[in-house]
Order: C-alpha cells, then sequence, then structure tokens
C-alpha cells in the first residue's frame, strides 16, 4: 500500500504522462496530411514516387495517400477537410471556385497534356466523329476538357455533335472503346499504348496545348492556417517530379506498380510521354486558368468576368524557389 508520499509522486507522474500525452497527440496532428490523386495515369508518377520512395517523412511530414476516381469527387472530399490536398485536372478547381469553395491552385505540376484522341477503324478524322460517341474519363475533368479543343478545332462542339459519355477512368475508356460501346476515346499514357497494341489509332494528339492537367489544389485556409505541412508536402512532390526525370529505372518501376502495366515498351513510351511535361518550377499561371475560364464561359457567366489570377497562390512554388532546394535536388 502506498504511503503519503508515494501517494504523490504516482499522482505527478500520472499528471506528466497526461501532459505528455496531451502535447503528442496534437504534435503528430501537426505534421500528417490527407492526399488523393484522381486517375490511374503515367503523369500522376511523382506523386507515386513520393509516397513510395518516403519523400514525405524526407520532408518530415505524414502523408496518406488515397486513389479518387475523378476530380469532381475528390474536389467535394476537400472542400468537406476530408482531405487536404488534390493532384489532378485545373477544371473541377475553377468550376468550385467560381461557385464559391474555398479553393486554390497552388501548383502546376504539368502546363500541358498527353491527352490524345484515339478511334477504330473506319474514322480518320475528327470530323467523321459527328453523330459517334466519345468516352471522357469524367464530364468535368481534363479528358473532357481535351475533348472541347479537339472537337472545337474542328468546328464541332461536344454533345451537340460528338455525344461525350463518362467512363468513370482511362482503363474504361479504353474498354468502352474495345467492346463498341463507344466510337472513339480520350486517352493517357499508357492507356494510349495498350489502345495502339489493339488496333485503334490516334487522330489528335493534345500534346503542346496549354492546360494545367495535372496540378496540387487545396484549400485557400490549409495554405493559410497550415503553411509549414502544406509547403512540406509541396516540395515532396517537387523532389518526386525530379527522380522522374532523372531516375527512369526508377520512375518506371513505381509507374508499373500503380497502372498495373508490366510491359517494358508501354513503360518506356509512356515516360518518354511524360518526361518533358512537369513544370521546371511548379508555379500556377494566369495564362493557364485563362483557355478553362473561356471554355466555362459558354456556360457559367461567373467565368466570363473572372480573372485568372484570382484562382492561383504562388506561395508554395515562390517558397520552394527562394529555398533554392531545386538546384539541389
Amino acid at each position: 500500500m502506498l504511503g503519503h508520499t508515494g501517494s504523490k509522486f504516482l499522482s505527478r507522474l500520472v499528471s506528466t504522462m497526461l501532459i505528455v500525452v496531451a502535447v503528442e497527440v496534437p504534435a503528430h496532428a501537426q505534421n500528417k496530411i490527407r492526399a488523393a490523386y484522381s486517375s490511374i495515369s503515367g503523369i500522376f508518377t511523382p506523386v507515386w514516387i513520393a509516397t513510395e520512395e518516403r519523400l514525405y517523412q524526407k520532408n518530415q511530414i505524414d502523408a496518406d495517400l488515397v486513389y479518387i476516381g475523378g476530380s469532381p469527387v475528390a474536389v467535394s472530399a476537400l472542400i468537406a477537410g476530408e482531405i487536404d490536398l488534390i493532384y489532378g485536372g485545373a477544371d473541377p478547381i475553377i468550376a468550385g471556385i467560381l461557385g464559391g469553395a474555398d479553393l486554390t491552385l497552388a501548383g502546376f505540376i504539368s502546363n500541358t497534356s498527353p491527352i490524345s484522341l484515339w478511334v477504330g477503324s473506319g474514322i480518320n478524322r475528327v470530323e467523321d466523329l459527328k453523330g459517334k460517341t466519345v468516352a471522357v474519363t469524367r464530364l468535368a475533368s481534363s479528358t473532357a476538357y481535351m475533348a472541347k479543343v479537339c472537337f472545337g478545332q474542328s468546328r464541332l462542339e461536344p454533345i451537340k455533335d460528338i455525344p461525350l459519355i463518362q467512363s468513370g477512368g482511362y482503363p474504361e475508356s479504353l474498354a468502352a472503346l474495345q467492346a463498341g460501346r463507344v466510337q472513339g476515346a480520350m486517352l493517357s499514357p499508357p492507356f494510349t499504348y495498350r489502345a495502339e497494341a489493339l488496333g485503334f489509332k490516334r487522330i489528335w494528339n493534345g500534346s503542346g496545348v496549354e492546360y494545367p492537367s495535372f496540378v496540387l489544389a487545396t484549400r485557400k485556409t490549409f495554405v493559410r492556417d497550415s503553411a509549414d505541412r502544406a509547403q512540406r508536402a509541396f516540395n515532396a512532390v517537387a523532389e518526386g517530379v525530379h527522380i522522374f526525370r532523372t531516375d527512369k529505372e526508377r520512375a518506371m518501376r513505381i509507374m508499373a506498380k500503380y497502372t498495373k502495366v508490366r510491359d517494358r515498351t508501354i513503360l518506356e513510351n509512356t515516360y518518354a510521354d511524360n518526361k518533358d511535361v512537369y513544370s521546371q518550377s511548379l508555379r500556377p499561371t494566369a495564362s493557364g486558368v485563362k483557355p478553362i475560364l473561356d471554355i466555362l464561359a459558354a456556360t457559367n457567366p461567373k467565368a466570363a468576368g473572372a480573372k485568372p489570377e484570382q484562382f492561383i497562390d504562388v506561395t508554395l512554388s515562390r517558397r520552394l524557389e527562394e529555398s533554392g532546394m531545386m538546384k539541389k535536388f
């Protein structure tokens, strides 16, 4: 049985332990982020590299990375506070901001897109698709935007001239094309090479079109109130981009794991397609936002009067540049 002195010591010990627990839990929470990527495509490899190579931990951040198919679904989770960051297309983020959501584009990981239009036999031009159906991953996605650009160059309109259906993802789009449920599909590597192996052909290539197909988006309040966590996550992905550019074998190994592609030729071609699409600084640009606003303006009056600058926040990319970390990678 404890005496008076022993009881006092035990009481102090328990109090100390409770204080330690109370301090440690918030400290752990302060280093935690939840992030989502919205598509299974080779272009997302730097994000997967950051996870597989423990770059988040290297930057003293504990990250949970999950797959949420389709940027619009991921955006809803971001608005609700269920996740802190999204790696995906810019379109639904811009649409969300126009709708009053507390969101911002914090980084352009890619300023262009390897998305292209693939078709079956009997179709040789985009015009040949008039009245036929084309698969996109989602109706509010980078594939749908690129379809609009593609059709517009031939003076055709999505839905009106060429119906679009949303498949849910690139594998599903290719499956729909293979089954004959659609006559065209907007695809990204490595699924473009699978399409080629199956006998389909590319009739339009989006490479070179200025479009932020791969962005890092978050809430404005997250950048403001959790600046350190946001910066550490940003830096981890920036290093993932560097590893992709400089270590082909490591990049292809991780790409194969997430895309479930094992064919060496397809992986090498996908690597080549994506190697030069990444931004040097990851800095978001107003010029990248403008074409999306121009498209949205046709159905959303708010887009017509919006300034591209209001959709971006260069804080994280600027701090990365100022730190000199890009030169150290």
